[in-house]
């Protein structure tokens, strides 16, 4: 299908791995402010600094390289690696790519692909109302990051709790799957405050993709502490997670890591965060308490733990004395992630959706 050239959201996109045809693994979508780096961009001050910053400042959310490093390797026997794909998707501008790219050096994170809001360009066109608007520029951005993929490749989506990316993910989900799609999606991003030359480009990217549930589950690292309960509305694979430690413990679960990958985590977070076995006995409790994660993956995790001598042997999880309570189920087929709030009402015309 020929698609119109006349307007294109503007940023700075790298995709340096290219994919066997019938490559069909997962891959994993990263923010990185207040996700993968604890960023401060709430405020001016903040703001300001950020370009200003060497590699070695910029500062990591506790955990979050070791993980990384651990979806990269994957679940592969020991000794061998995936090497799993791994993008990123940033708002902050191109002219910070040397220094990111260093920092990840530092870290051990390897990526195949980076996205930056080309703030400038911005600027330079007399949109700077769109310089904190996200969803239009994330959404773009994911799209046509997916259009490159084999099609079957199914995603795990990282973000915080200080923009819009649990909506922003959702919305994603929704449109890869088919659910929202067309003017109801056009709709939708200009109910959101997505621009309309945005929206239209948005609409446009969907129009000749395919269709399919291919998000497994999106992680949001509860950085400014919000309450998980704002996320109540959302779908059961929408996980707000305190820490790096939680998010560990569902990947495992889900088969995306293995449990010598959690201890990785959890050593890190130990040795360099200065994590004590009560602070991660409590974590992994309260992920237990909001069905986010099995008892059993937890009891199970905790003596591998002990074993490791990362948590003393007196502290032990048993399973008789703690209410279990089952992981909730992923939303059943056609059943849409994005909260009805958030979605423009549907039109009908002859008792059919228009």
């Amino acid at each position: 299908m020929a698609r119109t050239e006349a307007y294109r959201y503007p940023l700075d996109r790298t995709n340096e791995r290219t994919y066997d045809v019938d490559f069909n693994g997962r891959i994993y979508v990263w923010d990185i402010d207040k996700t993968y780096l604890a960023s401060e961009i709430n405020s001016l001050r903040g703001l300001l600094a950020i370009p200003l910053e060497f590699a070695v400042d910029k500062r990591n959310v506790a955990g979050t390289g070791a993980l990384l490093r651990e979806l990269r390797r994957g679940t592969a026997p020991r000794g061998e690696t995936e090497s799993n794909p791994i993008y990123f998707v940033s708002a902050s501008p191109p002219q910070l790519r040397t220094v990111l790219q260093r920092k990840m050096l530092i870290d051990g994170v390897e990526y195949d692909g980076i996205t930056f809001k080309d703030q400038l360009a911005l600027v330079k066109r007399g949109k700077v109302g769109k310089l904190k608007e996200q969803i239009g520029y994330k959404l773009s951005a994911l799209l046509l990051n997916r259009r490159e993929l084999p099609w079957d490749v199914r995603e795990c989506l990282f973000g915080d709790d200080s923009e819009s990316d649990a909506l922003i993910y959702s919305l994603y989900a929704d449109v890869i799957a088919g659910r929202l799609r067309g003017d109801r999606l056009r709709r939708t991003l200009l109910k959101n405050g997505v621009r309309k030359e945005d929206a239209g480009y948005i609409v446009e990217l969907t129009t000749d993709m395919g269709e399919g549930d291919l998000v497994d589950l999106i992680l949001i690292n509860l950085e400014n502490r919000s309450n998980p309960r704002r996320f109540a509305d959302y779908a059961p694979n929408v996980l707000p997670c305190h820490d790096t430690f939680q998010m560990a413990l569902r990947l495992c679960e889900s088969g995306h890591i293995t449990r010598a990958g959690v201890l990785r985590v959890a050593r890190v977070l130990a040795t360099q965060y200065g994590r004590q076995a009560p602070s991660l006995l409590r974590s992994a409790a309260d992920f237990v308490a909001r069905g986010l994660v099995g008892l059993e993956t937890v009891a199970d995790l905790w003596n591998d733990m002990r074993s490791a001598d990362l948590v003393p042997d007196y502290f032990v999880v048993d399973t008789s004395r703690i209410p279990a309570h089952p992981p909730a189920a992923a939303p059943p087929r056609g059943t849409m992630l994005t909260p009805a709030s958030a979605l423009a009402e549907e039109q009908r015309s002859g008792g059919k959706q228009a």
